[in-house]
């Protein structure tokens, strides 16, 4: 029997130009992170549907995020189960605080959480990717 764990963190970023290029670095982040930690079940929420469409669709992308998403789909070998699953932004509440309250940590903070007894091992994340704070 295995175990779920829920993980949330902020890692902050320069020179993000666009909300869906963050969203695209918080599924690259998440999964370096779980493939770190040795897990091979990964389930990666996030509220930004364009990123999510996109990292689940095989097809070429021709967008801005092409060379993220391209890096995410290269990822995917590291994993038995990988699913990107698009939530509400209601659902996504604590990632939003995460951001806006990540903008003042130096460096990356993650919390764990050890969640529910499962048959397999199963690491369900979210990582929220921000810009750095200009405060003085």
């Amino acid at each position: 029997m295995g175990v779920i764990f829920m993980v949330a963190g902020t890692i902050p970023h320069r020179f993000v130009p666009s909300p869906e290029v963050a969203e695209a670095y918080v599924c690259i982040d998440a999964l370096m992170l779980a493939r770190d930690a040795g897990f091979n079940s990964v389930i990666i929420e996030g509220d930004a549907l364009i990123v999510i469409n996109k990292v689940n669709c095989r097809e070429a992308d021709r967008s801005v995020l092409r060379s993220l998403v391209k890096q995410i789909h290269s990822m995917r070998a590291f994993f038995i189960s990988l699913t990107f699953s698009h939530v509400v932004r209601t659902c996504n509440a604590v990632a939003h605080l995460l951001a806006r309250e990540g903008r003042d940590f130096p460096g990356p903070k993650f919390w764990v959480e050890e969640a529910a007894l499962r048959d397999k091992w199963w690491f369900y994340i979210f990582v929220v990717s921000c810009p750095i704070s200009n405060k003085d």
